[in-house]
């Protein structure tokens, strides 16, 4: 079975999925969402209500009035100030579409999730990048002043970060909006992994920091919804209107149908949030001992973030990311994506929001190849 090219992350990722599709066996430790609550969304898509009076309203101007009262109660933001969109990728894509064009620079985090990049690209921009501490995840005011430059429009961040999971909490991301203020550069927020550093509603969105910053988040990581294509904006206000006119024009993606399960899904949303906690509830302590077990044993450092469902640890000195992440599919049959496809060469990032069967059979076969892989002349 041939390794999947390692060209982009997305191009990794549909090849991996079809060749684990074609390999009887295979196990996905890649993957880094909760697994979906195909029961729940079963339930709620047979009992929506699709008379005049139900969740089946139309998605324009903004989205789903009903969704977007949810997510104004949700997070504390005037339901005017909230812009649904086809997915937190199409938020993205329409805020750099909003601040960006050709000739200008954009600010993305490394390591990073690629899409950012891809996205920032496609409307001529030109990027530069933005080091987080390698151990801490941290971005020191000083650090962000000192890279923003001339041409600089746009300073693209996920919180927590995809693929470390490290958080930038309130206090340091209201430092940064400090330098955003003062520089009059915004700064977006990739939010969709936040919800699982929250206790409880009202969430607190990076929006709310300052003028100048820009959350976008969905319902995919967090529930595992990603059929639901359900995301929305928030921005502060000194790019509000800038970002609604660029919606205007390019949003027009929102189901209907998807967006009024959505909207029920925000506003109960306990059985899908009891959903991804008992999924962490067995999964996470598993990693977590299984993971230290492996830095005990010098097969791997452990950086394991203080929440969610994903985690960027680091491999051995010497050895290349994409040369082990190769040899563990053909010899385990494991999808483990590497490093360099986020920028940090040297480190693996895994997934474990899935059954803990599935995933300690994963962590077993990640063994076996840091066991192997350790052996092989290089």
């Amino acid at each position: 079975m041939t390794m999947p090219s390692v060209a982009s992350y997305a191009a990794w990722v549909r090849d991996m999925v079809a060749a684990c599709h074609a390999r009887s066996g295979s196990n996905q430790l890649f993957d880094s969402a909760i697994e979906e609550p195909t029961a729940l969304l079963a339930h709620l898509t047979a009992s929506l209500d699709f008379s005049a009076s139900g969740h089946y309203r139309s998605t324009f101007p903004s989205g789903n009035p009903l969704m977007l009262d949810a997510l104004s109660r949700r997070y504390g933001a005037e339901a005017d100030r909230i812009l649904a969109t086809a997915g937190a990728s199409a938020g993205v894509q329409i805020v750099c579409a909003a601040l960006l064009g050709p000739g200008a620079r954009v600010l993305v985090e490394r390591p990073y999730f690629e899409m950012l990049v891809d996205l920032a690209r496609s409307v001529g921009a030109e990027v530069d990048h933005l080091d987080r501490d390698p151990s801490t995840g941290a971005i020191t005011p000083d650090a962000l002043d000192a890279a923003i430059g001339p041409e600089t429009r746009l300073v693209l961040l996920t919180n927590p970060n995809n693929p470390t999971g490290f958080v930038l909490d309130r206090e340091a991301r209201r430092a940064l909006a400090a330098v955003a203020q003062a520089r009059r550069v915004p700064v977006l927020f990739d939010e969709v992994y936040a919800g699982f550093t929250e206790a409880a509603p009202p969430h607190t969105l990076a929006a709310h920091d300052s003028p100048w910053f820009v959350s976008v988040g969905s319902l995919s990581k967090l529930y595992g919804l990603h059929a639901l294509k359900c995301g929305w904006i928030v921005a502060g206000t000194a790019v509000h209107d800038r970002v609604a006119q660029a919606y205007r024009r390019l949003e027009n993606g929102a189901s209907r149908l998807t967006h009024a399960i959505g909207a029920r899904v925000l506003e109960a949303p306990e059985p899908f949030d009891a959903h991804w906690r008992g999924v962490l509830a067995t999964s996470r302590p598993l990693v977590e001992t299984r993971l230290a077990a492996l830095e005990d044993a010098g097969l791997i450092r452990a950086q394991l973030p203080a929440s969610g469902c994903i985690a960027f640890p680091r491999l051995p000195d010497g050895w290349c990311d994409a040369a082990f992440s190769a040899f563990v599919w053909s010899t385990q049959a494991l999808a483990a994506a590497p490093g360099n496809l986020f920028g940090r060469p040297g480190h693996l990032r895994i997934g474990f929001g899935r059954e803990a069967a599935d995933v300690a059979e994963g962590l077993d076969r990640l063994e076996a190849g840091l066991r192997a892989f350790g052996t092989q002349p290089r």
